[in-house]
C-alpha cells in the first residue's frame, strides 16, 4: 500500500517533534508550573500564586543584571553584526579568490564547543599566562571587576561574528547577478552597487539577525560560568548566570523558574517589537 506523500513527510518529522516537544514545550510548561510555587524547608511546595514574579521584579540584583546586560547589547551588537557585515561583504567581491577558505576560517569559532571557547579565551586574559600583557602592561587584568563584560563580549563577538556573516553571505549570494551586471553597464562602481543594490536587498536578512543576536545576548550564560573556573564572576553579570545560582547555588529552583519565565517574556516582547517596528519603517 502505497502511503500519501503527506504522511510520509510527516513520518519524517514525528522523531524531532517528539524530541522537540520533550525538551521545549513540555520543560518550559514545567517551568512556569514551578514558578507559581515556593518550597518551605522539607514540606511539601506552596502555591503562592504571582509572589515569585512580585519578588522578581522587585530584586535588584536581578535588575542589575538587566541593566549590564542591556547596556552590554546595545555596544556589542553593533559591533558584531558590523563586523559580520564587513566579512559578508568581503567574502561576496569577485576579486576575492579565498573567500571560501576565508569564510572556513571565520567560521571555526562558531563551529567550537562554548566550553573550549570559554576555557581559551580565560587563559588567555590571565595575568600570569597572556599575551596581551605586552601590549597592554604587566598589571593590566582583563578579568578584573571593570574589564569583565568586556572579556565576555570579546568571547562573545569572537565566536558569532562568522555565524552571522555566514547568514549574510549566503543571503548576498542569492541576489541575481543580473542585477551587478546592469549596475556596471549604468556606469556604477562596487561601492555604489554596494549602497544601492546589496545593502536594500539585504534589509530582511539583517533583521533576522539582529532578532538571533538580541535573543543570544539575552541567554548569554556559558561563557561568564567558565571564567568562574579563572577569576571572581558576580553572580548577577547575565540574568542567566542569576537564574542559575539561584536554582543550584541558593536551591531556589521556583523563584529561578519564575526569573526564567519573565527572562523568556522579555525576549519575546523585544523579538516581536522589532518586527513591529520594522514592518512599520518597510
Amino acid at each position: 500500500m502505497k502511503l500519501p506523500k503527506r504522511l510520509i513527510g510527516l513520518a519524517f518529522l514525528m522523531p524531532f517533534m517528539a524530541l522537540y516537544m520533550l525538551f521545549y514545550f513540555i520543560s518550559t510548561g514545567y517551568a512556569v508550573y514551578l514558578s507559581f510555587f515556593r518550597q518551605r524547608g522539607l514540606n511539601p511546595p506552596v502555591f503562592v500564586g504571582w509572589q515569585n514574579f512580585t519578588q522578581a521584579l522587585s530584586d535588584s540584583q536581578f535588575l542589575a543584571s538587566l541593566e549590564q546586560i542591556a547596556r552590554f547589547g546595545l555596544l556589542q551588537i553593533p559591533i558584531m553584526l558590523g563586523l559580520a557585515l564587513i566579512f559578508a561583504l568581503y567574502t561576496d567581491s569577485h576579486k576575492n579568490r579565498l573567500a571560501s577558505v576565508f569564510s572556513t576560517i571565520m567560521f571555526v569559532p562558531y563551529a567550537l564547543p562554548g566550553v573550549m571557547s570559554g576555557l581559551m579565551w580565560g587563559y588567555l586574559y590571565s595575568k600570569s599566562l597572556s599575551p596581551f600583557q605586552i601590549v597592554f602592561g604587566k598589571d593590566f587584568d582583563f578579568l578584573s571587576q571593570d574589564h569583565l563584560l568586556f572579556a565576555v563580549g570579546n568571547i562573545f563577538t569572537w565566536t558569532y561574528t562568522g555565524y552571522y556573516s555566514l547568514i549574510l553571505g549566503s543571503s548576498l549570494k542569492s541576489i541575481a547577478p543580473e542585477l551587478y551586471e546592469a549596475a556596471t553597464v549604468d556606469g556604477a562602481n562596487a561601492w555604489q552597487i554596494i549602497y544601492f543594490i546589496k545593502l536594500p536587498m539585504l534589509r530582511p536578512t539583517l533583521v533576522l539577525t539582529l532578532l538571533f543576536a538580541i535573543i543570544g545576548v539575552l541567554q548569554i550564560f556559558t561563557e561568564p560560568f567558565i571564567i568562574r573556573s579563572l577569576a571572581y564572576v558576580p553572580v548577577n553579570l547575565t540574568p542567566n548566570l542569576y537564574v542559575y545560582a539561584n536554582a543550584f547555588s541558593y536551591g531556589n529552583f521556583n523563584y529561578a523558574a519564575a526569573l526564567s519565565v519573565i527572562i523568556a517574556i522579555l525576549t519575546f516582547a523585544f523579538s516581536s517589537l522589532l518586527l513591529g517596528l520594522i514592518r512599520r519603517l518597510a
